[in-house]
């Protein structure tokens, strides 16, 4: 069972916003859904997608995310590698964080010992 996460938090940059509707529409058509396709077929899987709708102070400027559990990090980096080389970051902003998977309390462990 896969039990690295790779978390995509991202937003539209001008470009973007600046398509016509049809040729975002072709992008995802013709890029980005082939591609993730091909991943889910590789063996990732996507836990989540969200829309952020945080009103706190510590809100994060990103507007959406994916959260996903692949097999390992040599997976992850070809993912995030798969994003630049089809352009998505040509019209997104984005920032990955990842990581194997751990309990809680190895995490706090860490925290505690490393900083």
């Amino acid at each position: 069972m896969p039990n690295y996460i790779l978390t995509e938090i991202w937003s539209a940059k001008p470009e973007w916003r600046n398509l016509p509707r049809q040729d975002r529409q072709e992008f995802f058509d013709n890029k980005v859904g082939p591609f993730i396709q091909q991943m889910i077929e590789q063996g990732a899987q996507i836990i989540a997608c969200a829309i952020n709708d945080n009103d706190g102070p510590e809100r994060s400027p990103h507007r959406y995310m994916a959260i996903w559990n692949l097999p390992d990090k040599a997976f992850s980096e070809k993912l995030e590698q798969g994003a630049k080389d089809l352009g998505f970051l040509d019209y997104f902003n984005q920032t990955n964080f990842s990581g194997s998977m751990i309990p809680p309390p190895v995490m706090n462990e860490h925290m505690i010992e490393q900083g």
